[in-house]
């Protein structure tokens, strides 16, 4: 049925559906997870069927220079085996699933089938977090874990309940996957795709939810609302909530208007917040600092701690596994510090340097876009935006890595679709007008 329909029924539900914890270990070669080995035959049919079609443009400079670098270095640290099984993962997770992005989601009929696939796996998942809520584990490590015995899902507490995780490995990246889910699904309601018929799945879910008095759209709101809040993540939260507020920009008249203020108000925001942050987690004398508090004060001492080591080896890292580990700070609750001990400062420099770059473009993308049409350019750089907040509270990992470098991907395909419409291709020789209505064989 095409690489299309592979990338959508196949490759989707097992990148979201399955841990990268469940893999095989094979001895002198790397380790896949079932990500990787579903995506491996569609690169394959995609090279072969579309190479003459791909493109090298700023983007993937800056991808390629941010892979090359970080397997270069690790090379540098670990040997050449351990950075062999680097290479593939970055190659199958990373640069992967971007040309999937790039070059399978070509056109707007794939953008809203990539959307609600997406967002029919999260209400799959929605059941699965209820039962993890109370039972303090996924149903997909409950049953599928004992096959791998190297995976654990863990167990985070906060106030009291287990903080849901899913498939995600962690309640954090569990929250970040969540709104990336919630964004996409708010552009189906601004392109009326509620409104038309439902089929398959989506069709039984909106059946399902007739004996509730809301629209279905409101309805897959409000679940993607409660995981994300099951997760107990504030991170996310807050990225969520400045992601939200520049995909709105997009929803007013006048755009450029609405962009100058959220950037006046995110400077603001941003120097109250940390305001706000130094204060909470700074007792008073005499007063104890809550758990909450601590859990903060924690992010904010690993840089602290973790800077000479960072310094020692600025310009090369550690290496991916290599990196030391201060006894009580062996997590490292920061992507952008991870990232710098791991492969040096340069890593996490290339990193911010694409999400800037995808977040500003988008955001131009999204100004030059006619007034009555859904603003996918505003909630892919408010995508991005969110992640570059969550990322400086929890490592990148699992699904998140692989996702971000999807929609970068995919946000290059919807600029690229509009730059080919406005400037046509006028090099191919147009075919000799005649008399004639039509040719007869």
């Amino acid at each position: 049925r095409g690489i299309e329909q592979a990338m959508l029924r196949v490759w989707i539900p097992f990148f979201l559906g399955f841990p990268f914890m469940f893999f095989v270990n094979i001895p002198g070669l790397p380790d896949p997870n079932f990500m990787q080995m579903a995506i491996l035959p569609i690169l394959f049919a995609l090279f072969r069927d579309r190479g003459h079609e791909m493109q090298f443009g700023r983007m993937e400079v800056l991808l390629a220079m941010y892979v090359v670098l970080r397997v270069f270095v690790d090379f540098l640290s670990r040997g050449y085996a351990d950075a062999q099984n680097y290479a593939f993962f970055m190659l199958s997770s990373l640069i992967g699933p971007y040309m999937i992005g790039r070059y399978i989601i070509n056109r707007r009929e794939m953008d809203v089938a990539t959307a609600r696939m997406i967002v029919l796996m999260f209400l799959v998942f929605f059941p699965m977090f209820l039962y993890e809520l109370k039972f303090w584990v996924s149903p997909v490590f409950a049953i599928f874990g004992k096959l791998f015995p190297q995976a654990c899902s863990g167990l985070s507490l906060r106030y009291g309940l287990a903080r849901t995780a899913g498939t995600f490995e962690h309640p954090i990246l569990a929250c970040v996957m969540v709104i990336i889910a919630y964004r996409l699904h708010r552009w189906l309601c601004w392109y009326g795709f509620y409104e038309q018929p439902q089929t398959g799945l989506m069709a039984f879910f909106q059946r399902v939810g007739r004996r509730l008095p809301l629209p279905f759209k409101h309805q897959v709101s409000l679940a993607l609302i409660l995981m994300a809040l099951m997760t107990i993540s504030r991170g996310p939260w807050i990225g969520g909530f400045v992601g939200a507020a520049l995909v709105a920009v997009g929803n007013f008249k006048n755009r450029k208007r609405w962009i100058m203020i959220f950037a006046v108000f995110l400077v603001i925001g941003g120097y109250g917040a940390k305001s706000a942050l130094d204060h909470y987690i700074t007792p008073q004398a005499g007063e104890a600092i809550s758990g909450e508090a601590l859990t903060m004060l924690y992010r904010k001492e690993l840089i602290d701690r973790y800077k000479d080591y960072m310094y020692e080896k600025m310009w090369t890292g550690w290496g991916l596994t290599t990196r030391p580990k201060i006894p009580g700070m062996e997590s490292v609750d920061n992507a952008y510090l991870g990232m710098a001990l791991q492969h040096g400062v340069l890593a996490p420099g290339l990193f911010a340097l694409i999400l800037a770059y995808a977040i500003l473009s988008q955001i131009r993308f999204g100004l030059h876009a006619p007034p009555h049409e859904p603003p996918i350019g505003f909630t892919f750089s408010g995508i991005y935006l969110m992640c570059g907040i969550s990322f400086a509270t929890v490592f990148m990992g699992a699904q998140t890595e692989p996702m971000i470098f999807l929609l970068l991907g995919w946000g290059e395909s919807i600029k690229q679709r509009r730059e080919e419409l406005l400037n046509p291709d006028t090099s191919q020789p147009t075919a000799p007008t005649g008399p004639f209505r039509r040719i007869m064989y």
